[in-house]
């Protein structure tokens, strides 16, 4: 069995997924408790939980924390999700925040899925130009972490998409010298914003995920 819990909120998810694994440990007593994050990541122990169970301790409760963090230790456990899900042993998924189609992928197999979004703080307004520092800089990580955030304050993917699309057009302005982009590369950027929008207005693409793929490949 397969519960995950995620969100932007990370302190809440692994909460909710402590509180839950000592529950479960009350009502089964016998069980045994292992837990692995991304400094301890393995994946041979990790295959061991999904098949085994004790002689003396017949079920165990696993907590995965943060593993995603790990590009090897999230394509182990993404193409492990149905023996996670059927598995005699019970599996918590703790992770921050996550891209849609992942979350729509593990939600699928678990028998529970919960989001933890971190409460707006009323007064700080978020500047949706800083999505263009992250591209100009070209950092995915803080670009990705951004997007994930002005998604939660609620502004619209198409908006976000003019942001970045406005950014490459300003880069490739003759008084720009950018340092880590190419001008191709920009020039192949401009064009891929522009078939983004209207391929998602065409109904062809979902425009969150769509953009959100397209930040992840930078």
């Amino acid at each position: 069995m397969l519960y995950f819990f995620y969100g932007t909120d990370g302190a809440k998810a692994r909460e909710k997924a402590s509180a839950l694994v000592a529950s479960l440990q009350e009502k089964r007593p016998e069980a045994s408790v292992f837990k692995m994050g991304v400094d301890d990541w393995n994946a041979a122990a990790l295959g061991e939980l999904i098949v085994g169970q004790g002689l003396f301790h017949p079920i165990s409760l696993v907590q995965i924390s943060g593993v995603f963090e790990d590009e090897e230790a999230k394509e182990y456990v993404l193409t492990h999700l149905g023996e996670l899900a059927d598995s005699p042993n019970i599996f918590v998924l703790v992770e921050g925040a996550v891209e849609i189609a992942t979350v729509r992928v593990v939600t699928k197999a678990a028998a529970k899925a919960q989001e933890f979004k971190k409460t707006k703080i009323e007064g700080q307004k978020f500047n949706v130009f800083s999505l263009a520092d992250a591209l100009g800089e070209r950092n995915k990580k803080d670009l990705w972490v951004l997007y994930q955030r002005a998604l939660l304050e609620g502004v619209a993917p198409e908006n976000i998409n003019g942001v970045l699309f406005w950014k490459v057009k300003d880069m490739l302005t003759a008084q720009y010298q950018s340092r880590s982009w190419s001008t191709d590369e920009l020039k192949n950027l401009s064009a891929r914003f522009v078939v983004l929008y209207h391929d998602s207005h065409r109904g062809k693409h979902e425009f969150p995920i769509a953009l959100e793929r397209l930040i992840l490949s930078l």
